[in-house]
């Protein structure tokens, strides 16, 4: 039985403002979701990041990834002023530079919440109360602003799962969302997540 409230999940509403980290984007660009989401929800980025994904190997190799970040990202690279020593939370060290610009955004910038992967930021979000979602939930959020159909959904994550390393309590907490989302939005059984074991790690 699924009691989950959907509606009460963090960051789900469009118009939601996000402080996004390279990983979720550049995962949302491969899946081709890239300018969809950016239309549900506004991203922000702090310049550590815009360089992460702009010089990266594999994004100056494709001219046409350059320009959708370009064009998807004017005016959205926000200068975030250094977090000092002394005036780093603990728990923060742990954390790469460009993650830590990210933290410091949420405080500097008040965006609404952060969209991460990376397990370490998921974590001190969570003990610190920042609202945070993942790239399969960004997945969900399009799913349910109707951006994209269930199918498109569906084959989306599966194709994130194969991309990213998200373990078997990232899985299952996807599926009882969408189970529970689709208890009150009716849909072929074909589009539900597939059930089964997982190799991936958290």
């Amino acid at each position: 039985m699924h009691t989950l409230d959907i509606d009460r999940l963090p960051l789900l509403s469009a118009g939601h403002r996000i402080a996004a980290d390279s990983c979720s984007l550049i995962f949302l660009n491969r899946l081709h979701l890239l300018a969809p989401y950016a239309r549900v929800h506004t991203i922000v980025l702090t310049q550590a990041i815009c360089d992460e994904i702009t010089r990266a190997r594999c994004a100056a190799a494709h001219a046409e990834d350059r320009s959708l970040y370009a064009q998807l990202f004017a005016g959205s690279v926000l200068t975030v002023p250094p977090p000092r020593g002394d005036s780093v939370p603990q728990g923060r060290a742990a954390l790469s530079a460009a993650d830590r610009t990210l933290i410091q955004a949420f405080y500097t910038l008040t965006p609404d919440g952060i969209l991460t992967d990376d397990k370490k930021v998921c974590t001190y979000c969570r003990r610190r109360g920042i609202p945070f979602i993942n790239t399969p939930m960004a997945l969900f959020a399009l799913l349910y602003n109707g951006a994209i159909s269930h199918t498109c959904y569906t084959a989306a994550l599966h194709k994130l799962y194969a991309m990213g390393r998200y373990g078997t309590y990232v899985r299952s907490h996807m599926e009882n969302i969408y189970l529970g989302y689709c208890a009150h939005t009716p849909v072929s059984a074909e589009s539900r997540p597939a059930r089964g074991p997982s190799a991936a790690i958290e």
